[in-house]
């Protein structure tokens, strides 16, 4: 019965997260840190993780291990009983109490903090680090959702410790949400890879020394797989938790036997095991305070616009369009295939000669990767008329003579041109003022017929806080104004002026002009981009 209830979970979660999100979407960024892990263009979140026993803290490290475990320690301040805590950042702050012991959280704190912004809390890169590092470990696939929202204060105690007793550590699984069953699916696939630091836990290791790292089997720093389990039923194990010599710290030796070692033998099949492990650690991921929704399950869209800029041209008369689109290619022929955009002017006329080109990428094989999919890039560069100008586009895929339509599931890829940004005219002088700030300026061109609509540049300022490696993030907004003889066209020139600590440098920005639902946007923008020199018009 369990088995037919995974497998229809697995496959409900299959069916949901093949059905491409419309783009764009708040959770795009996100799906790049999945998609994207090396080659061509990568974000390389899974760099700390690849190989599966590396760190890139050096020796006696595990980044895929630390990474599971600070997942499961922000997420065990759940409270099923008052909706309280979960998978909500906390963690980050909590790194001073006696039961978050040891340098792995914030060596994964500090790793992550790179791609920390507005549109990834750190709760979702902890729940997105706990997948990587099981692909790169050849473990489960775990469904990722998104929208975890980060705490601002701690959460309660309550991660389980080696030297409480069963009962204990039962009554701690069971107020986080999970039963007897699930405690000990929770533990052996948590052990499946890593071990136990002697110099955080000298008292179970014997040995205090940096270098001492005992694994819980001999294939734990290799991959994913269910040693921890047959070791353990056929007396062979090596794990620190089952055979130490002080029977107050065995715990994984308590907890595996809690049902009489039904559930240990259950996990004894390989099969069994990656099912339960995928299970666990998704339900682990998804354990979140009540009032937080997630989304549906993300996975790698098939096509997806990247890096799209519209911006004006010095004579005024013309626009600069360029970008790239992503191609899923696991199952296709790239060298095969072209790929064009069919687009519409500003009106959502569509016309025989509103095509653009796009060139296959070559650097790297014009290829991207993450550990099930390969993706290939198209890239376009064209200008386009003011007066008529661009409202979106469909792309157009030909393969062996066949052309299909992808319109994003009926909406197209929409462009908007009433504020445009203008990056080479921005900047950001790493020349400090007397409060040590950089001063970030942002050039936007505004359409005649919308300069009376204010617009603001909404900077996600990194706050550094006490207690924390981790800074909080806070959305800093500036007005656009008018540049004296900005007048271009059909466009006017406006600019925005934000300090920025140096801190800051690498964290994003969006170009806003108006509200609700007339608001426009040009969306989340890497300030780390940008120059250091604004270049004129």
């Amino acid at each position: 019965m369990k088995t037919s209830s995974l497998a229809s979970i697995a496959l409900l979660q299959f069916l949901r997260a093949n059905a491409d999100y419309t783009w764009p979407s708040k959770h795009d960024f996100l799906e790049d840190l999945i998609s994207i892990q090396s080659g061509y263009i990568h974000e390389g979140f899974g760099d700390a993780v690849n190989p599966c026993g590396s760190s890139p803290d050096g020796h006696g490290r595990q980044s895929a291990a630390e990474w599971i475990r600070s997942a499961y320690h922000d997420m065990s301040t759940h409270d099923v009983n008052t909706g309280h805590g979960g998978m909500d950042g906390s963690i980050v702050l909590e790194t001073a109490r006696d039961e978050n012991v040891g340098d792995a959280f914030n060596s994964t704190f500090g790793f992550m903090e790179i791609w920390h912004t507005s549109r990834s809390s750190m709760a979702d890169l902890l729940a997105i680090g706990v997948k990587v590092a099981s692909a790169s470990c050849q473990g489960p696939e775990v469904a990722f959702r998104a929208g975890r929202i980060d705490a601002t204060d701690l959460g309660v105690t309550g991660v389980p410790k080696p030297d409480q007793d069963l009962k204990t550590h039962t009554t701690k699984f069971a107020n986080q949400g999970f039963n007897v069953s699930d405690m000990i699916a929770m533990v052996a696939c948590g052990h499946a890879f890593g071990g136990v630091h002697g110099k955080d836990f000298p008292e179970i290791t014997g040995d205090d020394s940096e270098d001492n790292f005992p694994h819980f089997t001999s294939t734990s720093v290799g991959g994913f797989d269910n040693r921890v389990v047959t070791d353990y039923l056929n007396g062979s194990s090596t794990n620190p938790l089952v055979v130490g010599k002080n029977e107050t710290n065995n715990s994984d030796k308590r907890i595996f036997g809690a049902d009489g070692n039904v559930t240990m033998q259950a996990l004894a099949d390989p099969a069994t095991f990656m099912e339960r492990c995928s299970d666990i650690f998704t339900r682990m991921i998804d354990t979140v305070p009540a009032a937080v929704t997630l989304s549906d399950v993300i996975d790698s869209l098939d096509v997806k616009p990247y890096g799209l800029q519209l911006s004006l041209n010095s004579d005024a008369k013309t626009l600069h369009f360029s970008g790239k689109i992503r191609i899923k290619t696991t199952k296709r022929d790239a060298n095969d295939m072209s790929v064009s955009l069919a687009y519409r002017d500003r009106n959502g006329k569509s016309c025989n000669n509103c095509k653009i080109a796009t060139t296959i990428a070559v650097l790297r094989g014009g290829q991207s990767y993450n550990w099930k999919d390969t993706f290939n890039w198209f890239e376009f560069d064209t200008t386009l008329d003011a007066d008529t100008s661009i409202s979106g586009f469909d792309v157009l895929i030909t393969e062996a003579g066949k052309t299909e339509t992808r319109d994003n599931n009926g909406h197209g890829y929409p462009v908007q041109d009433s504020i445009l940004y203008q990056f080479d005219q921005s900047c950001l002088p790493q020349e400090a003022d007397a409060d040590g700030n950089w001063p970030l300026q942002v050039v936007a061109a505004i359409r005649k017929d919308s300069v009376s609509v204010p617009a603001v540049l909404e900077f996600a300022a990194k706050v550094p806080r006490q207690g924390s490696i981790t800074p909080r993030l806070e959305v800093q907004s500036s007005k656009f104004e008018k540049i004296e003889g900005g007048e271009k066209g059909q466009y006017v020139l406006f600019k925005a002026t934000q300090p920025v600590l140096p801190a800051s440098w690498s964290s994003n920005m969006d170009l806003v002009l108006g509200k609700g639902d007339a608001e426009k946007m040009v969306e989340f923008q890497r300030t780390n981009e940008i120059g250091q020199e604004c270049k004129a018009f």
